[in-house]
Protein backbone atom coordinates (compact mmCIF):
# COMPACT_ATOMS: atom_id res chain seq x y z
CA UNK A 1 0.00 0.00 0.00
CA UNK A 2 3.10 2.23 0.18
CA UNK A 3 5.90 2.90 -2.32
CA UNK A 4 9.33 1.33 -1.88
CA UNK A 5 11.17 4.57 -1.04
CA UNK A 6 8.73 5.39 1.71
CA UNK A 7 9.02 1.87 3.17
CA UNK A 8 12.83 2.05 3.19
CA UNK A 9 12.79 5.36 5.03
CA UNK A 10 10.15 4.04 7.39
CA UNK A 11 12.24 0.97 8.18
CA UNK A 12 15.15 3.09 9.38
CA UNK A 13 12.90 5.22 11.56
CA UNK A 14 11.06 2.17 12.90
CA UNK A 15 14.26 0.40 13.95
CA UNK A 16 15.27 3.50 15.88
CA UNK A 17 11.84 3.70 17.51
CA UNK A 18 11.81 0.02 18.47
CA UNK A 19 15.21 0.38 20.13
CA UNK A 20 13.88 3.29 22.20
CA UNK A 21 10.71 1.39 23.01
CA UNK A 22 12.67 -1.64 24.18
CA UNK A 23 14.69 0.51 26.56
CA UNK A 24 11.51 1.98 28.05
CA UNK A 25 9.77 -1.37 28.45
CA UNK A 26 12.83 -3.05 29.95
CA UNK A 27 12.40 -0.86 33.01
CA UNK A 28 8.76 -1.83 33.57
CA UNK A 29 7.98 -5.22 35.16
CA UNK A 30 6.24 -7.62 32.75
CA UNK A 31 5.92 -4.89 30.11
CA UNK A 32 8.00 -6.85 27.60
CA UNK A 33 5.84 -9.93 28.00
CA UNK A 34 4.29 -10.73 24.64
CA UNK A 35 0.54 -10.44 24.23
CA UNK A 36 -1.24 -13.43 22.76
CA UNK A 37 -4.79 -12.97 21.53
CA UNK A 38 -7.70 -15.09 22.70
CA UNK A 39 -7.15 -17.26 19.62
CA UNK A 40 -3.42 -17.63 20.14
CA UNK A 41 -2.01 -14.99 17.78
CA UNK A 42 1.11 -13.26 19.11
CA UNK A 43 0.92 -9.53 18.51
CA UNK A 44 3.37 -6.64 18.74
CA UNK A 45 3.01 -3.34 20.63
CA UNK A 46 2.84 -1.35 17.39
CA UNK A 47 1.91 -1.89 13.73
CA UNK A 48 3.02 0.22 10.78
CA UNK A 49 2.67 0.22 6.96
CA UNK A 50 5.41 -2.45 6.87
CA UNK A 51 2.97 -4.99 8.34
CA UNK A 52 0.52 -4.60 5.47
CA UNK A 53 2.96 -3.71 2.72
CA UNK A 54 1.69 -6.53 0.49
CA UNK A 55 -1.96 -5.62 0.96
CA UNK A 56 -3.58 -4.37 -2.22
CA UNK A 57 -6.39 -1.93 -1.46
CA UNK A 58 -8.56 -2.78 -4.44
CA UNK A 59 -7.92 -6.53 -4.36
CA UNK A 60 -8.04 -7.10 -0.59
CA UNK A 61 -9.99 -4.26 1.00
CA UNK A 62 -11.89 -2.29 -1.62
CA UNK A 63 -15.10 -0.37 -0.91
CA UNK A 64 -18.12 -1.47 1.13
CA UNK A 65 -20.50 -3.56 -0.92
CA UNK A 66 -17.76 -4.47 -3.42
CA UNK A 67 -15.80 -7.70 -3.85
CA UNK A 68 -14.27 -9.15 -1.71
CA UNK A 69 -16.69 -7.41 0.71
CA UNK A 70 -14.07 -7.03 3.44
CA UNK A 71 -15.61 -3.77 4.65
CA UNK A 72 -19.32 -4.58 4.41
CA UNK A 73 -21.75 -6.60 2.37
CA UNK A 74 -23.79 -3.45 1.72
CA UNK A 75 -22.48 -0.23 0.10
CA UNK A 76 -23.96 2.00 2.81
CA UNK A 77 -23.51 -0.28 5.82
CA UNK A 78 -25.83 0.62 8.69
CA UNK A 79 -26.76 3.87 6.95
CA UNK A 80 -29.14 1.98 4.68
CA UNK A 81 -29.89 -1.15 6.74
CA UNK A 82 -30.14 -0.69 10.47
CA UNK A 83 -28.91 -3.33 12.87
CA UNK A 84 -31.53 -5.98 13.59
CA UNK A 85 -31.94 -6.15 17.39
CA UNK A 86 -32.84 -9.80 17.93
CA UNK A 87 -32.81 -11.23 21.47
CA UNK A 88 -33.07 -15.00 21.78
CA UNK A 89 -36.25 -15.90 23.63
CA UNK A 90 -37.47 -19.13 25.15
CA UNK A 91 -39.62 -18.95 28.26
CA UNK A 92 -41.90 -21.75 29.47
CA UNK A 93 -44.87 -22.40 27.20
CA UNK A 94 -45.73 -20.83 23.85
CA UNK A 95 -48.03 -18.31 25.57
CA UNK A 96 -45.23 -17.07 27.82
CA UNK A 97 -42.71 -16.74 24.99
CA UNK A 98 -45.30 -14.98 22.82
CA UNK A 99 -45.81 -12.51 25.67
CA UNK A 100 -42.03 -11.93 25.93
CA UNK A 101 -41.82 -11.38 22.16
CA UNK A 102 -44.47 -8.68 22.34
CA UNK A 103 -42.68 -7.07 25.31
CA UNK A 104 -39.40 -6.89 23.37
CA UNK A 105 -41.06 -5.52 20.24
CA UNK A 106 -42.79 -2.84 22.28
CA UNK A 107 -39.37 -1.70 23.52
CA UNK A 108 -37.62 -1.49 20.18
CA UNK A 109 -36.50 -4.99 19.24
CA UNK A 110 -36.68 -5.26 15.45
CA UNK A 111 -36.41 -9.01 14.90
CA UNK A 112 -37.39 -12.16 16.77
CA UNK A 113 -36.06 -15.59 17.54
CA UNK A 114 -36.97 -18.49 19.78
CA UNK A 115 -35.01 -21.35 21.24
CA UNK A 116 -36.61 -24.68 22.11
CA UNK A 117 -36.13 -26.24 25.50
CA UNK A 118 -34.02 -29.08 24.10
CA UNK A 119 -32.18 -26.93 21.59
CA UNK A 120 -32.82 -29.27 18.68
CA UNK A 121 -36.41 -30.47 18.52
CA UNK A 122 -35.53 -34.16 18.56
CA UNK A 123 -36.85 -35.05 21.99
CA UNK A 124 -39.90 -36.98 23.07
CA UNK A 125 -43.21 -35.21 23.71
CA UNK A 126 -43.76 -33.44 27.01
CA UNK A 127 -45.94 -36.24 28.43
CA UNK A 128 -43.00 -38.68 28.22
CA UNK A 129 -41.44 -39.49 31.61
CA UNK A 130 -37.96 -39.15 30.13
CA UNK A 131 -38.33 -35.40 29.62
CA UNK A 132 -39.76 -34.65 33.03
CA UNK A 133 -37.86 -31.68 34.44
CA UNK A 134 -36.75 -30.55 30.99
CA UNK A 135 -40.05 -29.16 29.71
CA UNK A 136 -39.85 -25.39 29.22
CA UNK A 137 -36.76 -25.10 31.42
CA UNK A 138 -34.12 -23.54 29.15
CA UNK A 139 -36.32 -22.56 26.24
CA UNK A 140 -39.87 -22.69 25.01
CA UNK A 141 -41.69 -26.01 24.82
CA UNK A 142 -43.23 -26.67 21.39
CA UNK A 143 -44.79 -30.10 20.89
CA UNK A 144 -47.44 -29.42 18.27
CA UNK A 145 -48.62 -27.12 15.48
CA UNK A 146 -51.03 -25.70 18.06
CA UNK A 147 -48.03 -24.55 20.12
CA UNK A 148 -46.43 -22.87 17.10
CA UNK A 149 -49.71 -21.14 16.26
CA UNK A 150 -49.88 -19.80 19.82
CA UNK A 151 -46.27 -18.66 19.65
CA UNK A 152 -46.89 -16.67 16.46
CA UNK A 153 -50.24 -15.27 17.57
CA UNK A 154 -50.37 -11.55 16.80
CA UNK A 155 -46.90 -11.59 15.22
CA UNK A 156 -46.71 -10.17 11.70
CA UNK A 157 -44.53 -12.70 9.84
CA UNK A 158 -44.20 -10.31 6.90
CA UNK A 159 -42.90 -7.47 9.09
CA UNK A 160 -40.59 -9.04 11.65
CA UNK A 161 -37.75 -11.38 10.60
CA UNK A 162 -38.15 -14.51 12.73
CA UNK A 163 -35.35 -16.97 13.36
CA UNK A 164 -36.13 -20.45 14.71
CA UNK A 165 -33.26 -21.86 16.77
CA UNK A 166 -33.94 -25.47 16.00
CA UNK A 167 -32.75 -27.90 13.37
CA UNK A 168 -35.90 -29.98 13.05
CA UNK A 169 -37.93 -30.08 9.86
CA UNK A 170 -40.98 -30.24 12.13
CA UNK A 171 -40.49 -26.54 12.99
CA UNK A 172 -40.16 -25.60 9.33
CA UNK A 173 -43.36 -27.51 8.52
CA UNK A 174 -45.24 -25.61 11.25
CA UNK A 175 -43.88 -22.27 10.04
CA UNK A 176 -44.98 -23.00 6.47
CA UNK A 177 -48.44 -24.16 7.55
CA UNK A 178 -49.00 -20.98 9.58
CA UNK A 179 -47.89 -18.86 6.61
CA UNK A 180 -50.20 -20.80 4.31
CA UNK A 181 -53.15 -20.26 6.66
CA UNK A 182 -52.41 -16.53 6.65
CA UNK A 183 -52.35 -16.46 2.85
CA UNK A 184 -48.63 -15.64 2.59
CA UNK A 185 -47.18 -16.75 -0.74
CA UNK A 186 -44.25 -19.15 -0.16
CA UNK A 187 -42.36 -17.32 -2.90
CA UNK A 188 -42.45 -14.18 -0.73
CA UNK A 189 -42.08 -15.79 2.69
CA UNK A 190 -38.99 -14.75 4.65
CA UNK A 191 -37.47 -16.05 7.85
CA UNK A 192 -34.63 -18.30 8.89
CA UNK A 193 -33.82 -21.30 11.06
CA UNK A 194 -30.85 -23.08 12.58
CA UNK A 195 -30.64 -25.80 9.95
CA UNK A 196 -26.91 -26.05 10.38
CA UNK A 197 -25.05 -27.73 7.57
CA UNK A 198 -24.49 -31.36 8.49
CA UNK A 199 -24.39 -34.75 6.79
CA UNK A 200 -28.01 -35.72 7.52
CA UNK A 201 -31.00 -36.28 5.23
CA UNK A 202 -33.17 -33.90 7.26
CA UNK A 203 -30.75 -31.00 6.70
CA UNK A 204 -30.35 -31.60 2.98
CA UNK A 205 -34.10 -32.16 2.44
CA UNK A 206 -34.92 -28.80 4.01
CA UNK A 207 -32.27 -27.08 1.91
CA UNK A 208 -33.58 -28.68 -1.26
CA UNK A 209 -37.26 -28.01 -0.48
CA UNK A 210 -36.78 -24.33 0.35
CA UNK A 211 -34.49 -23.74 -2.61
CA UNK A 212 -37.24 -24.99 -4.90
CA UNK A 213 -40.34 -23.68 -3.07
CA UNK A 214 -39.50 -20.99 -0.47
CA UNK A 215 -36.66 -19.13 -2.18
CA UNK A 216 -36.44 -16.14 0.19
CA UNK A 217 -36.28 -18.23 3.38
CA UNK A 218 -32.76 -18.45 4.82
CA UNK A 219 -32.63 -22.23 5.20
CA UNK A 220 -28.87 -22.77 5.18
CA UNK A 221 -27.15 -22.03 8.45
CA UNK A 222 -23.71 -22.07 9.97
CA UNK A 223 -23.88 -22.29 13.72
CA UNK A 224 -20.32 -21.34 14.50
CA UNK A 225 -21.23 -19.28 17.55
CA UNK A 226 -21.77 -22.35 19.67
CA UNK A 227 -18.72 -23.99 18.15
CA UNK A 228 -16.65 -20.97 19.17
CA UNK A 229 -18.02 -21.21 22.68
CA UNK A 230 -17.15 -24.89 22.56
CA UNK A 231 -13.56 -23.73 22.40
CA UNK A 232 -12.41 -23.15 18.83
CA UNK A 233 -10.28 -20.20 17.71
CA UNK A 234 -11.35 -17.30 15.51
CA UNK A 235 -9.58 -18.80 12.49
CA UNK A 236 -11.24 -22.19 13.11
CA UNK A 237 -14.60 -20.45 13.47
CA UNK A 238 -14.18 -19.08 9.94
CA UNK A 239 -12.64 -22.19 8.42
CA UNK A 240 -14.97 -24.83 9.87
CA UNK A 241 -18.03 -22.82 8.84
CA UNK A 242 -16.86 -22.21 5.29
CA UNK A 243 -15.68 -25.82 4.87
CA UNK A 244 -19.01 -27.13 6.15
CA UNK A 245 -20.84 -24.93 3.65
CA UNK A 246 -18.62 -26.32 0.92
CA UNK A 247 -19.62 -29.86 1.91
CA UNK A 248 -23.32 -28.95 2.00
CA UNK A 249 -22.97 -27.21 -1.35
CA UNK A 250 -21.43 -30.33 -2.86
CA UNK A 251 -24.41 -32.39 -1.63
CA UNK A 252 -26.91 -30.01 -3.20
CA UNK A 253 -24.97 -29.69 -6.45
CA UNK A 254 -25.08 -33.50 -6.66
CA UNK A 255 -28.87 -33.20 -6.57
CA UNK A 256 -28.76 -30.95 -9.62
CA UNK A 257 -29.13 -27.61 -7.80
CA UNK A 258 -26.84 -24.78 -8.92
CA UNK A 259 -24.60 -22.95 -6.45
CA UNK A 260 -26.34 -19.63 -7.14
CA UNK A 261 -29.75 -21.20 -6.47
CA UNK A 262 -29.13 -21.62 -2.74
CA UNK A 263 -25.88 -20.01 -1.54
CA UNK A 264 -27.49 -16.59 -1.12
CA UNK A 265 -29.84 -18.14 1.46
CA UNK A 266 -27.08 -19.44 3.71
CA UNK A 267 -26.49 -17.26 6.78
CA UNK A 268 -24.10 -17.36 9.72
CA UNK A 269 -24.59 -17.48 13.45
CA UNK A 270 -21.35 -16.14 14.80
CA UNK A 271 -19.75 -15.06 18.04
CA UNK A 272 -18.27 -11.83 19.30
CA UNK A 273 -15.84 -12.46 22.12
CA UNK A 274 -13.37 -10.82 24.45
CA UNK A 275 -10.47 -9.95 22.16
CA UNK A 276 -11.85 -6.73 20.71
CA UNK A 277 -9.65 -6.11 17.67
CA UNK A 278 -9.35 -9.79 16.82
CA UNK A 279 -13.13 -10.01 16.74
CA UNK A 280 -13.50 -6.96 14.49
CA UNK A 281 -10.89 -8.44 12.15
CA UNK A 282 -12.65 -11.83 12.21
CA UNK A 283 -15.85 -10.44 10.73
CA UNK A 284 -13.86 -8.70 8.01
CA UNK A 285 -11.75 -11.78 7.25
CA UNK A 286 -14.83 -14.02 7.15
CA UNK A 287 -16.53 -11.90 4.49
CA UNK A 288 -13.37 -12.00 2.39
CA UNK A 289 -12.77 -15.76 2.75
CA UNK A 290 -16.41 -16.53 1.94
CA UNK A 291 -16.43 -14.38 -1.21
CA UNK A 292 -13.11 -15.69 -2.49
CA UNK A 293 -13.82 -19.38 -1.84
CA UNK A 294 -17.18 -19.41 -3.54
CA UNK A 295 -16.17 -17.26 -6.49
CA UNK A 296 -12.80 -18.87 -7.12
CA UNK A 297 -13.59 -22.51 -6.29
CA UNK A 298 -17.34 -22.79 -7.05
CA UNK A 299 -17.69 -20.18 -9.81
CA UNK A 300 -20.60 -18.49 -8.06
CA UNK A 301 -21.69 -15.64 -10.32
CA UNK A 302 -24.62 -14.11 -8.47
CA UNK A 303 -23.17 -11.29 -6.33
CA UNK A 304 -25.69 -12.12 -3.59
CA UNK A 305 -24.11 -15.59 -3.27
CA UNK A 306 -20.86 -13.92 -2.23
CA UNK A 307 -22.40 -11.82 0.55
CA UNK A 308 -21.61 -13.36 3.92
CA UNK A 309 -24.48 -12.24 6.15
CA UNK A 310 -24.27 -12.77 9.91
CA UNK A 311 -26.34 -12.87 13.05
CA UNK A 312 -24.09 -12.46 16.05
CA UNK A 313 -24.46 -13.33 19.73
CA UNK A 314 -22.02 -12.05 22.30
CA UNK A 315 -19.66 -14.47 24.06
CA UNK A 316 -21.12 -16.28 27.07
CA UNK A 317 -18.30 -18.34 28.66
CA UNK A 318 -16.76 -15.26 30.28
CA UNK A 319 -20.02 -14.21 31.92
CA UNK A 320 -19.59 -14.81 35.62
CA UNK A 321 -21.74 -15.51 38.64
CA UNK A 322 -19.28 -13.44 40.65
CA UNK A 323 -19.79 -9.68 40.40
CA UNK A 324 -22.63 -10.25 37.90
CA UNK A 325 -23.10 -6.61 36.86
CA UNK A 326 -19.61 -6.76 35.31
CA UNK A 327 -21.30 -8.86 32.64
CA UNK A 328 -23.13 -5.75 31.42
CA UNK A 329 -19.75 -4.19 30.65
CA UNK A 330 -18.35 -7.33 29.04
CA UNK A 331 -21.34 -7.82 26.76
CA UNK A 332 -21.34 -4.14 25.78
CA UNK A 333 -17.71 -4.34 24.64
CA UNK A 334 -18.36 -7.57 22.75
CA UNK A 335 -21.40 -5.95 21.10
CA UNK A 336 -19.33 -2.93 20.11
CA UNK A 337 -16.83 -5.21 18.34
CA UNK A 338 -19.66 -6.93 16.46
CA UNK A 339 -21.13 -3.65 15.29
CA UNK A 340 -17.75 -2.23 14.30
CA UNK A 341 -17.20 -5.48 12.43
CA UNK A 342 -20.42 -4.96 10.49
CA UNK A 343 -22.77 -7.81 11.50
CA UNK A 344 -26.38 -7.55 10.31
CA UNK A 345 -28.17 -8.78 13.41
CA UNK A 346 -27.25 -9.00 17.09
CA UNK A 347 -28.18 -10.60 20.40
CA UNK A 348 -26.48 -9.20 23.49
CA UNK A 349 -26.24 -11.64 26.37
CA UNK A 350 -27.90 -10.46 29.54
CA UNK A 351 -25.97 -9.91 32.76
CA UNK A 352 -27.80 -12.71 34.58
CA UNK A 353 -27.17 -15.52 32.07
CA UNK A 354 -24.61 -17.18 34.32
CA UNK A 355 -27.38 -17.49 36.90
CA UNK A 356 -30.59 -18.15 34.96
CA UNK A 357 -32.43 -17.41 31.74
CA UNK A 358 -33.00 -13.66 31.25
CA UNK A 359 -35.96 -11.86 32.75
CA UNK A 360 -37.82 -8.93 31.16
CA UNK A 361 -35.60 -6.68 33.28
CA UNK A 362 -32.29 -8.08 32.05
CA UNK A 363 -33.44 -8.69 28.46
CA UNK A 364 -34.52 -5.06 28.19
CA UNK A 365 -31.05 -3.94 29.32
CA UNK A 366 -29.63 -6.00 26.43
CA UNK A 367 -31.93 -4.26 23.97
CA UNK A 368 -30.99 -0.88 25.41
CA UNK A 369 -27.27 -1.74 25.08
CA UNK A 370 -27.67 -2.07 21.33
CA UNK A 371 -29.82 1.03 21.08
CA UNK A 372 -27.28 3.14 22.99
CA UNK A 373 -24.42 1.98 20.76
CA UNK A 374 -26.52 2.69 17.68
CA UNK A 375 -28.12 5.98 18.69
CA UNK A 376 -25.63 7.66 21.02
CA UNK A 377 -22.07 6.74 20.04
CA UNK A 378 -21.83 7.55 16.33
CA UNK A 379 -20.28 4.14 15.68
CA UNK A 380 -22.87 3.22 13.04
CA UNK A 381 -22.43 6.49 11.16
CA UNK A 382 -19.16 5.41 9.56
CA UNK A 383 -18.82 2.22 7.54
CA UNK A 384 -16.00 -0.08 8.65
CA UNK A 385 -14.57 2.56 11.02
CA UNK A 386 -11.44 0.52 11.84
CA UNK A 387 -10.63 -0.19 8.18
CA UNK A 388 -7.17 1.11 7.38
CA UNK A 389 -5.84 0.51 10.88
CA UNK A 390 -2.48 -1.16 10.36
CA UNK A 391 -3.23 -3.52 13.26
CA UNK A 392 -6.75 -4.47 12.17
CA UNK A 393 -5.71 -4.94 8.55
CA UNK A 394 -2.79 -7.14 9.67
CA UNK A 395 -5.13 -9.18 11.88
CA UNK A 396 -7.61 -9.51 9.02
CA UNK A 397 -4.87 -10.80 6.71
CA UNK A 398 -3.55 -13.17 9.38
CA UNK A 399 -6.96 -14.69 10.13
CA UNK A 400 -7.70 -15.11 6.43
CA UNK A 401 -4.36 -16.83 5.90
CA UNK A 402 -4.90 -19.24 8.82
CA UNK A 403 -8.50 -19.97 7.83
CA UNK A 404 -7.59 -20.81 4.24
CA UNK A 405 -4.84 -23.14 5.49
CA UNK A 406 -7.33 -24.98 7.73
CA UNK A 407 -9.88 -25.21 4.90
CA UNK A 408 -7.27 -26.77 2.63
CA UNK A 409 -6.42 -29.31 5.33
CA UNK A 410 -10.12 -30.25 5.65
CA UNK A 411 -10.41 -30.60 1.88
CA UNK A 412 -7.38 -32.90 1.86
CA UNK A 413 -9.26 -35.11 4.37
CA UNK A 414 -12.21 -35.45 1.99
CA UNK A 415 -14.23 -32.38 2.96
CA UNK A 416 -15.98 -31.28 6.14
CA UNK A 417 -18.57 -34.07 6.30
CA UNK A 418 -15.78 -36.68 6.24
CA UNK A 419 -13.48 -34.62 8.46
CA UNK A 420 -16.15 -34.15 11.14
CA UNK A 421 -14.29 -36.07 13.85
CA UNK A 422 -11.03 -34.30 13.02
CA UNK A 423 -12.70 -30.91 13.39
CA UNK A 424 -14.26 -31.96 16.72
CA UNK A 425 -10.86 -33.01 18.02
CA UNK A 426 -9.27 -29.74 16.93
CA UNK A 427 -11.99 -27.84 18.77
CA UNK A 428 -11.46 -29.90 21.92
CA UNK A 429 -7.72 -29.25 21.84
CA UNK A 430 -8.31 -25.51 21.48
CA UNK A 431 -10.87 -25.64 24.31
CA UNK A 432 -8.37 -27.37 26.60
CA UNK A 433 -5.75 -24.71 25.90
CA UNK A 434 -8.24 -21.94 26.62
CA UNK A 435 -9.45 -23.51 29.87
CA UNK A 436 -5.88 -24.12 31.04
CA UNK A 437 -5.07 -20.45 30.46
CA UNK A 438 -7.94 -19.46 32.74
CA UNK A 439 -7.22 -22.11 35.35
CA UNK A 440 -3.55 -21.15 35.61
CA UNK A 441 -4.21 -17.41 35.60
CA UNK A 442 -2.37 -16.90 32.33
CA UNK A 443 -5.56 -15.30 31.03
CA UNK A 444 -7.34 -13.04 33.49
CA UNK A 445 -11.05 -12.96 34.24
CA UNK A 446 -12.10 -10.24 36.66
CA UNK A 447 -13.88 -11.57 39.71
CA UNK A 448 -12.76 -15.15 39.05
CA UNK A 449 -8.96 -15.37 38.93
CA UNK A 450 -8.12 -11.72 39.60
CA UNK A 451 -9.72 -8.84 41.50
CA UNK A 452 -11.77 -11.33 43.46
CA UNK A 453 -14.17 -9.66 45.88
CA UNK A 454 -14.93 -11.87 48.87
CA UNK A 455 -17.60 -9.42 50.03
CA UNK A 456 -19.27 -9.20 46.63
CA UNK A 457 -21.24 -5.96 46.76
CA UNK A 458 -22.80 -6.70 43.38
CA UNK A 459 -24.29 -9.96 44.63
CA UNK A 460 -25.57 -8.11 47.68
CA UNK A 461 -27.21 -5.53 45.41
CA UNK A 462 -28.79 -8.31 43.35
CA UNK A 463 -30.14 -9.95 46.49
CA UNK A 464 -31.73 -6.69 47.61
CA UNK A 465 -33.40 -6.43 44.19
CA UNK A 466 -34.67 -9.99 44.45
CA UNK A 467 -36.20 -9.32 47.85
CA UNK A 468 -37.75 -5.91 47.24
CA UNK A 469 -38.34 -5.36 43.52
CA UNK A 470 -41.93 -5.52 42.23
CA UNK A 471 -40.74 -7.37 39.11
CA UNK A 472 -38.97 -10.67 38.47
CA UNK A 473 -35.28 -10.06 39.10
CA UNK A 474 -33.83 -13.56 38.65
CA UNK A 475 -35.81 -16.11 36.68
CA UNK A 476 -36.89 -19.28 38.46
CA UNK A 477 -38.19 -22.41 36.77
CA UNK A 478 -41.88 -23.02 37.37
CA UNK A 479 -42.57 -26.79 37.60
CA UNK A 480 -46.24 -26.09 36.82
CA UNK A 481 -45.26 -25.43 33.21
CA UNK A 482 -45.30 -29.21 32.71
CA UNK A 483 -48.97 -29.50 33.69
CA UNK A 484 -49.94 -26.60 31.48
CA UNK A 485 -48.09 -28.10 28.52
CA UNK A 486 -49.52 -31.59 28.96
CA UNK A 487 -53.00 -30.04 28.96
CA UNK A 488 -52.20 -28.40 25.62
CA UNK A 489 -50.79 -31.63 24.22
CA UNK A 490 -53.81 -33.65 25.35
CA UNK A 491 -56.12 -31.17 23.65
CA UNK A 492 -54.39 -31.78 20.32
CA UNK A 493 -54.41 -35.56 20.70
CA UNK A 494 -58.07 -35.56 21.76
CA UNK A 495 -59.26 -33.47 18.81
CA UNK A 496 -57.29 -35.02 15.92
CA UNK A 497 -58.57 -37.72 13.51
CA UNK A 498 -56.44 -40.75 14.43
CA UNK A 499 -57.23 -42.66 11.24
CA UNK A 500 -56.27 -39.76 9.01
CA UNK A 501 -53.14 -39.18 11.06
CA UNK A 502 -52.07 -42.82 10.83
CA UNK A 503 -52.36 -42.80 7.04
CA UNK A 504 -50.34 -39.57 6.80
CA UNK A 505 -47.63 -40.94 9.09
CA UNK A 506 -47.40 -44.17 7.09
CA UNK A 507 -46.80 -42.18 3.91
CA UNK A 508 -44.13 -40.13 5.67
CA UNK A 509 -42.42 -43.26 7.03
CA UNK A 510 -42.20 -44.79 3.55
CA UNK A 511 -40.71 -41.55 2.15
CA UNK A 512 -38.12 -41.47 4.92
CA UNK A 513 -37.16 -45.08 4.22
CA UNK A 514 -36.92 -44.42 0.49
CA UNK A 515 -34.62 -41.44 1.04
CA UNK A 516 -36.97 -39.09 -0.80
CA UNK A 517 -37.57 -35.51 0.30
CA UNK A 518 -39.51 -35.63 3.58
CA UNK A 519 -40.97 -32.12 3.53
CA UNK A 520 -44.21 -32.60 1.48
CA UNK A 521 -45.50 -35.62 3.48
CA UNK A 522 -44.23 -34.09 6.73
CA UNK A 523 -46.32 -30.97 6.16
CA UNK A 524 -49.40 -33.13 5.56
CA UNK A 525 -48.78 -35.21 8.69
CA UNK A 526 -48.34 -32.08 10.84
CA UNK A 527 -51.62 -30.74 9.48
CA UNK A 528 -53.21 -33.99 10.68
CA UNK A 529 -51.96 -33.39 14.23
CA UNK A 530 -48.67 -35.31 14.33
CA UNK A 531 -46.55 -34.15 17.27
CA UNK A 532 -42.86 -33.35 17.38
CA UNK A 533 -42.18 -36.48 19.42
CA UNK A 534 -44.07 -38.68 16.96
CA UNK A 535 -42.00 -37.25 14.10
CA UNK A 536 -38.82 -37.98 16.05
CA UNK A 537 -40.11 -41.52 16.57
CA UNK A 538 -40.65 -42.00 12.82
CA UNK A 539 -37.12 -40.82 12.08
CA UNK A 540 -35.80 -43.20 14.70
CA UNK A 541 -37.66 -46.09 13.07
CA UNK A 542 -36.74 -45.16 9.49
CA UNK A 543 -33.08 -44.50 10.14
CA UNK A 544 -32.61 -47.10 12.90
CA UNK A 545 -31.26 -44.38 15.16
CA UNK A 546 -32.77 -45.28 18.49
CA UNK A 547 -31.14 -42.97 21.00
CA UNK A 548 -30.92 -42.73 24.75
CA UNK A 549 -32.30 -40.38 27.36
CA UNK A 550 -35.03 -38.02 26.21
CA UNK A 551 -34.13 -38.31 22.55
CA UNK A 552 -36.13 -40.64 20.35
CA UNK A 553 -33.39 -40.44 17.77
CA UNK A 554 -29.88 -39.07 17.87
CA UNK A 555 -29.58 -35.31 18.32
CA UNK A 556 -28.26 -33.59 15.18
CA UNK A 557 -24.57 -33.86 14.54
CA UNK A 558 -22.95 -30.76 15.90
CA UNK A 559 -19.36 -29.66 16.08
CA UNK A 560 -17.80 -29.38 19.53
Amino acid sequence: MCNEDMLKELKILQEKYEEELSQILSKIPDAEKEYVTFSGLTVKPLYTPHDIAKTDFLQDISFPGQYPYTRSVFPAGYLSRRLNIRQVTGVGTAEETNKRWKFLLSHGASALSFVKDDGSGARADSDDERVKGLVGRCGVVLDTLYDYETLFDGIDMTKYPVHMITSTAYALACYLIIAEKRGIDFKKLRGSMSNWMRPENECIDMLEYCTRNVPLFNIGYLDMRNVREGGCTAAQEIAFGVATTMAGSNALIAKGIGIDDFLHRVTWFINSGPDFFEEVAKFRALRRVWARIFRERYNAENPNSLLCRMHCQTFAPTLTKQQPFNNLIRSTIYALAAIMGGVQSLHVNSFDEALAIPTEFSALLSVRTQQIIDLETGVTSVIDPLGGSYYVEWLTNKLEEEAISIIDTIQSLGGAFKAWDWMCNEIRKAAMRSQEELDTGKRLLVGVNTLVDEDDIQMRALKVLEEHADFECISEYDPAVLDRQIARLNKVKRERDDGKLKRAMNVLLEVLRAGENMMPPLIEAVKCGMTQGEFAGLKSEAYNQAGEGPYLCSPPMVLA
